[in-house]
């Protein structure tokens, strides 16, 4: 029997491209995204202790009660940026399922 193959297997390349690409366009189009991605700068730019420990520097380093709140606030964030991404990549994949069902007339 023929084996087959999917498009995110075959292209797995070009996939994280077209990935990276949505994310692109969140960041030239949408504000709400562009405002959280400004946010987790901001906070990292005033805890240079969670930027290392981010960044894998675990050695020797304790979070004050302070940084523990920015962090918490950086997952929410980190959250708040994936349901973003996530509902673009959805709704990017429906507008690509529209394009091919026109193409093979299922759709008029």
């Amino acid at each position: 029997m023929e084996k087959i193959e999917n498009f995110c297997t075959e292209y797995e390349d070009m996939f994280r491209e077209y990935l990276e690409d949505i994310k692109r366009n969140l960041r030239n189009t949408n504000e709400e995204y562009v405002e959280l991605q400004d946010e987790v700068h901001r906070i990292l730019d005033r805890n240079e202790n969670l930027t290392w420990i981010l960044e894998g520097e675990i050695n020797n380093r304790t979070l004050s009660n302070e940084e523990c709140s920015a962090l918490s606030k950086l997952v929410q964030i980190y959250y708040d940026i994936q349901s973003i991404e996530e509902k673009e990549i959805f709704f990017s994949g429906i507008k690509v399922a529209y394009f091919i069902f026109k193409k093979i007339e299922i759709l008029k």
